[in-house]
């Protein structure tokens, strides 16, 4: 059966110009920017063609692969990484228009092991007139550094007129996907060369990158949707936020676009503390659901930043709830550590079955033999009772070393070992029954979504903490985002004029969140006071 495109996918197909598109997991991206690639093929000449960046070779293949099963005609396209596209595109043909030689070209992979060049790994922006110098005499020598190829190729593109030229003459578009990965000068290159005529194509996910609570933050991306000749589409296949709370989100990073005149954030203001602020939700609850059409009370979620609060409002609150603690493996980011956390929550998903998993994960058609073991994988671990999930760990272990064959992380193991064989660790990936609203970590709902989000902790020397360097302050920033965006209908920001310190056991007067004060956010939400 042939695929339709969804309505999401549809606008980044008819759209001509150039496209920032956010997609979430399983939003279909790769189908759509093989559709996009279709779609352009048969109008450019035989000379010309595509480029189509992924950070990684599997992912590059994967495309390639795709494209030609669809029976895109690839003409003079470019698949591959972006190194890949760099050494072969632009520095091999061009360096020699610098160096006005022609050397036997040999790719470097570790710079600071080459003393005489090792000044080069302090490139930041413009070279100095030393670093160009051993730029040239490297390209002369035929020595291509790996990890500054980024570098070397705007150099060229910069300092060669007739390198520009040809990649104007013999590509039309450029596609990069997980462009929440780009650093500054894969960022500085992409706009280089939209600026000059290319369409740009920038796919990636935001939450991606925020989700790995690491140094790396997709600025890029963001900043590509905040730029006017840039149209930001989302595709949101299983999560749709409101666009008020997206465009809430958005501005905490400069971002958004549009106000919206229903506004579906709210800063909360209680007199008191956080038992205080759970007497006020207890009793505006009900009306909070009938406004937004919630039966449920697990379409509900109270967020916090640590298990501290959430086991004082697991006392304070009177409403039937559920308490998530955190586990070893939440914040594991390795890539085994994401998928065990993912398949035992989706075992104890009721509307999640074994054959619905596998497909998600192989292509029955495309691969069969691979699809075949982790379909009978699955039926494995979603039917073994909750007494007994002990009893799979081989196998859950054996179906992520068919996902990412070359991920094994002993760590990640050792701490699904532990969340298996402890009850109360297991039961934090129990979903809530429909009567309990969900109270959990800001960390523990990463992935999750819910039609009601309560935000506590939105207070000075909390969210952020300002004791933290830079880096350690923006992650907050991050996971403030991740709490906002788990909200499907509204989202609340919880304030009291008093707050807990899990520490000291006490409560001191409370100062806002510097973030509630970050340009554009007033004006994107309602403040009001629950007396």
């Amino acid at each position: 059966m042939i695929k339709e495109p969804t309505q999401e996918q549809m606008q980044v197909l008819e759209h001509t110009g150039n496209i920032v598109v956010t997609a979430k997991p399983g939003s279909g991206k790769t189908f759509t920017v093989v559709e996009k690639i279709s779609n352009i093929m048969p109008s450019l000449a035989d000379y010309q063609g595509v480029i189509a960046i992924s950070f990684t070779n599997k992912a590059s293949d994967e495309l390639k692969r795709r494209c030609k099963q669809h029976g895109v005609e690839a003409k003079q396209s470019f698949f591959g990484t972006i190194d890949k596209f760099y050494i072969s595109q632009i520095i091999i043909p061009f360096a020699s228009h610098l160096t006005c030689l022609m050397p036997e070209y040999e790719v470097v992979n570790a710079l600071e092991n080459d003393s005489q060049y090792s000044e080069l790994s302090n490139i930041d922006g413009e070279l100095t007139p030393q670093q160009e110098s051993l730029l040239l005499s490297a390209l002369k020598e035929g020595k291509i550094f790996l990890g500054i190829s980024g570098e070397i190729a705007l150099y060229i593109l910069r300092k060669v007129p007739g390198a520009l030229n040809y990649i104007k003459a013999r590509y039309t578009h450029i596609f990069i996907d997980e462009y929440q990965d780009c650093g500054k000068i894969q960022h500085a290159i992409f706009l280089l060369l939209v600026e000059n005529g290319l369409k740009g194509i920038a796919v990636g996910d935001i939450n991606q990158a925020i989700y790995g609570f690491s140094d790396r933050f997709p600025e890029y991306l963001i900043s590509l949707i905040g730029q006017e000749n840039f149209k930001h589409i989302e595709l949101n296949k299983n999560h749709r936020c409101h666009p008020s709370i997206s465009e809430y989100s958005l501005c905490l990073f400069g971002a958004s676009k549009k106000v919206y005149e229903e506004k579906r954030v709210f800063r909360v203001s209680v007199a008191g503390n956080e038992k205080n602020i759970a007497e006020k939700i207890d009793q505006n609850l009900a009306a909070i659901k009938k406004k937004y059409g919630v039966k449920h009370n697990n379409s509900v979620a109270i967020l916090c930043r640590n298990n501290g609060i959430v086991q004082l409002l697991d006392a304070a609150l009177k409403t039937s709830h559920k308490t998530f603690t955190d586990t070893p493996l939440d914040r594991d980011n390795s890539e085994w550590g994401r998928f065990f956390r993912d398949i035992i929550s989706a075992r104890f998903d009721e509307d999640v079955f074994a054959v619905d998993y596998a497909e998600q994960l192989f292509s029955e058609e495309l691969e069969n033999v691979k699809y075949r073991k982790t379909l009978n994988l699955c039926q494995k671990i979603f039917s073994c009772c909750r007494d007994n999930i002990s009893s799979v760990e081989s196998d859950i272990i054996a179906l992520a070393q068919l996902v990412y064959p070359k991920k094994k992380n002993k760590a990640a193991i050792t701490m699904l070992h532990q969340v298996l064989m402890d009850d109360k660790l297991l039961n934090s990936y129990i979903p809530a029954s429909e009567n309990e609203i969900n109270l959990m970590t800001l960390h523990k709902s990463k992935g999750l979504e819910f039609n009601i989000v309560f935000h506590m902790d939105m207070y000075r020397w909390i969210l952020p903490n300002e004791y933290g360097d830079a880096a350690a302050q923006m992650q907050d920033l991050n996971l403030h985002y991740v709490g906002i965006t788990r909200a499907i209908d509204v989202c609340y920001l919880m304030n009291g004029t008093k707050r807990y310190r899990s520490r000291q056991g006490d409560f001191v007067t409370a100062e806002p969140s510097p973030f509630l004060f970050k340009t554009g956010l007033a004006e994107r939400r309602n403040d009001v006071i629950w007396k």
